[in-house]
């Protein structure tokens, strides 16, 4: 299989002319490492800043300091098991990933995981939706009365634009 795209925890593999659109666990990751990160920097400056540029002042700053360089060293290691975490979620094979759909351009339908027809390609439109939890659209594909979440934007994780963009070289059609 051929990695095509990925964003947001959707990866999209081609093979012998099908489109398998996967779906990597643990999404929550990105946004964690994000504000996890984010919590070691500002602990770890600010700990370091009271014990070494503010030791002239009174006992209960360098207190502080100890405080804060300990909170920050405790997120720093968090940060790291989760990157650990992460490298290994990545290493699954494309094999064991849970799959939203595959689109098989040979015969031009849309296929669920089992690989049951749900619609013909025709009929299937791709749009972007407003996530009321995040800035980030999702990428949505309609059919009928029916529809399939294909990715769930996130900013801390690439958005939705590299899986969009492959699926609209492929053919499919947006709304």
């Amino acid at each position: 299989m051929i990695k095509l795209a990925a964003s947001s925890g959707t990866v999209i593999y081609e093979d012998d002319n099908k489109l398998y659109i996967t779906k990597k666990p643990a999404q929550w990751t990105s946004t964690f490492l994000f504000v996890t990160g984010l919590l070691a920097f500002i602990l770890l400056a600010n700990g370091l800043l009271q014990l070494f540029v503010f030791k002239m002042q009174p006992h209960g700053v360098q207190t502080l300091g100890i405080i804060l360089t300990a909170a920050g060293v405790l997120f720093a290691l968090i940060f790291w098991r989760v990157i650990v975490y992460r490298k290994k979620l990545n290493s699954i094979p494309v094999n064991e990933l849970k799959y939203i759909c595959i689109i098989d351009l040979n015969n031009n339908t849309l296929l669920d995981e089992q690989q049951n027809i749900l619609a013909p390609l025709e009929q299937v439109l791709l749009s972007r939706k407003m996530q009321i939890t995040s800035s980030s659209p999702a990428l949505i594909l309609q059919w009928n009365k029916n529809a399939l979440t294909l990715v769930q934007g996130n900013p801390f994780s690439g958005g939705i634009a590299a899986v969009e963009k492959i699926l609209l070289s492929k053919g499919i059609n947006r709304k």
